[in-house]
């Protein structure tokens, strides 16, 4: 019996330090035979190990600096010029942008599902390991697919042997159609096997509706993608290979009802279920807490054993638990004006009046109250409690002037007082830079926010070499909600659209029916997705499949494209002496208005793999 590679017992050692839940708890010592790893459920169980913690992602709690590529979080960590450049002065996004294609992995996949057809384990163990294997396969496709498009369908290994033609080796790209509907397929053949795998504690592996939530994303996808795609002025085609990008003449009906019925079955099943939220602390606890959950569908779960260092770099400077840290991601005021007012209207800060004359209020706190739940859910606003602190957020003093306006005056330094200097005649002796800022330099936010979701609110867990245990949300309900919304409004189903869309707002505060059939548009849908899902790796890909990322982020400066802050400042003298105002500006750190192409919606192949697989072809626009 020919040795195994040497991966299979790295695997196995790795999972000892991932969060394996019930996997792997034996360490092998020496070189295993196929025999000894597949007919072994604990050898197995290793090999999932190190799939499942390998699966392609954007941003993650291991990986923070992604999450700010987009408008919805700045960058306001450490100032390297990589970093700086590429997040805060990015003229455009280049070609290759969060490129994907990875068949050792796909390889990898594909080996396990052929060595369990021989295995000598139990017909239900095979059952459900081949269900695992075949949803990380699927789930790979759809990354690939979401960035690349249309990819070779690759599902079984093939081995070079000295002297054949290489050319059978080479496969050409599927059409995007194609990959998506394979998707789709492997889900639904895959669904009841994954059914045993429903109580695995914190939905760490795949599960019956993780592969039912896959289905559904991935047939919004396509119907978005088959509609909207062929809705531009100049439908993005490959002119070298037909469908292979922008699925044109597919009709998009078909995956919508796919989308639909996938999310139903998981919605009317009611083993996982919509988080009860009647506060922001609720809506946190929905995402973020994982006793009782029954809300996330399947996760990236942590240990004691593996931990990340999320809070530890997002943490608000005043609520640290260590030093030289925090504020890697700060929401931008874009994001926090999206979450609109419970009583209705326009979601814009009033800072100002009608006649552009600065609002005065009591606290920094009072221009932030009764909105959208998860606005306090997500972020942290000024005057905000977490872990038993308060953000205290003041970027300087206002004077008052004898016409009526303000000299506004920012501090340098934080949790100072204001005093007398030649060029400070007022001064106080009163506050003058909060405790968090803001500041323009690295751990203080640099907008005027901070962030609370999946930033760990139990303590210790922002100390280095602590670490959190909290969970990263793959699928959840709150997505599944809005696909259902999505897909039956797309198909003219008024009734079930707004029954979706509702119950999520409800849930964020807005009260029972607040939306009516007029509600129900794209741009509308968008903007729940957004205020729901933040920071769960959707907005991005949400702007690509409708096909709306070129026209909001333009590379013009506006307030789509440049990420702004607002700073509040104490008021010295006049009538409304001691109160606050704020000041919205562009974030001093952020210098390039975000500028997606064209040639962005699908990402350009390497070089090198086109070289050794003259069967490709490079996609449109590069």
């Amino acid at each position: 019996m020919k040795k195994n590679f040497i991966y299979i017992i790295l695997i196995t050692l790795a999972c000892q330090f991932s969060a394996c839940g019930d996997f792997l708890d034996r360490t092998p010592t020496d070189f295993l035979t196929d025999d000894q790893v597949w007919n072994d459920e604990k050898m197995v169980q290793g090999v999932l190990a190190n799939l499942y913690n390998n699966v392609p992602m954007n941003g993650s709690l291991d990986n923070d600096v992604n999450f700010s590529l987009i408008d919805d979080m700045m960058w306001c960590g450490l100032m390297n010029t990589d970093v700086e450049t590429e997040r805060n002065q990015m003229i455009a996004y280049a070609f290759d942008f969060l490129r994907y294609y990875d068949y050792k992995y796909i390889y990898k996949l594909n080996q396990s599902i052929e060595k369990l057809q021989v295995s000598t384990l139990s017909e239900e163990n095979i059952k459900v390991f081949d269900g695992e294997f075949r949803f990380l396969r699927a789930y790979t496709y759809f990354e690939m697919a979401r960035r690349m498009g249309g990819v070779p369908l690759i599902t079984k290994t093939a081995v070079y042997t000295v002297g054949m033609d290489v050319t059978e080796l080479q496969v050409a790209r599927a059409s995007e159609a194609e990959v998506y509907e394979f998707v789709y397929d492997e889900c639904m053949a895959i669904k009841d096997n994954l059914a045993a795998n429903n109580t695995v504690a914190n939905v760490s592996q795949a599960n019956k509706y993780a592969a039912l939530a896959l289905a559904s994303r991935a047939m919004l996808y396509a119907g978005s993608i088959s509609k909207y795609n062929a809705a531009m002025a100049n439908p993005i085609s490959s002119p070298l290979q037909s469908g292979v990008v922008g699925m044109t003449g597919t009709d998009p009906r078909g995956y919508y009802e796919k989308a639909l019925s996938a999310a139903e079955e998981i919605i009317n099943d009611g083993v996982f279920q919509l988080h009860n939220v009647n506060s922001a602390d609720d809506f946190y606890k929905a995402v973020c807490i994982k006793a009782g959950n029954k809300e996330v569908i399947w996760s990236k779960d942590y240990s004691s054993g593996k931990f990340h260092s999320f809070s530890f770099a997002n943490i608000a400077q005043s609520m640290n638990e260590d030093n030289d840290n925090g504020s890697d991601l700060c929401p931008t005021l874009g994001f926090v004006e999206s979450f609109l007012p419970l009583s209705g209207g326009s979601g814009r800060l009033a800072d100002k009046d009608a006649s552009g004359k600065y609002i005065a209020y009591n606290d920094v706190s009072e221009i932030f109250e009764n909105r959208d739940y998860r606005l306090k859910g997500t972020c942290l606003v000024p005057g905000q409690t977490f872990k038993g602190a308060t953000l205290d957020i003041l970027a300087g003093v206002a004077i008052y002037q004898s016409d009526g306006t303000y000299r506004l005056i920012e501090g340098s330094e934080a949790n100072s007082t204001y005093q007398p200097a030649d060029d400070h005649p007022n001064a106080d002796g009163g506050r003058f830079v909060g405790k968090d800022g803001p500041l323009s330099r690295a751990t203080y936010t640099n907008t005027g926010f901070n962030l609370r979701k999946y930033v760990d609110e139990t303590t210790g867990s922002s100390a280095r070499g602590q670490g959190s245990y909290i969970w990263w949300s793959y699928f959840r309900m709150g997505e599944i909600y809005l696909n259902a919304a999505e897909a039956a409004m797309e198909l003219g189903q008024t009734g079930k659209a707004l029954g979706y869309a509702n119950a999520i707002r409800e849930r964020a505060g807005f009260g029972a029916n607040s939306w009516s059939a007029s509600d129900l548009t794209i741009d509308n849908i968008l903007h729940e997705r957004r205020c729901e899902l933040a920071l769960e790796d959707h907005r991005f890909w949400d702007m690509k499949r409708l096909r709306k990322a070129h026209t909001l982020w333009n590379g013009v400066q506006s307030e789509n494209t440049m990420l702004y802050a607002l700073y509040p400042f104490r008021v010295i003298g006049g009538p409304d002496d001691g109160k606050y105002i704020f000041d919205r500006h562009v974030a001093y750190r952020f210098r390039a208005p975000r500028n997606f192409r064209i040639g962005n919606y699908y990402t350009s192949f390497e070089t090198d793999v086109l070289n050794k697989n003259p069967k490709l072809v490079q996609n449109p626009n590069f």
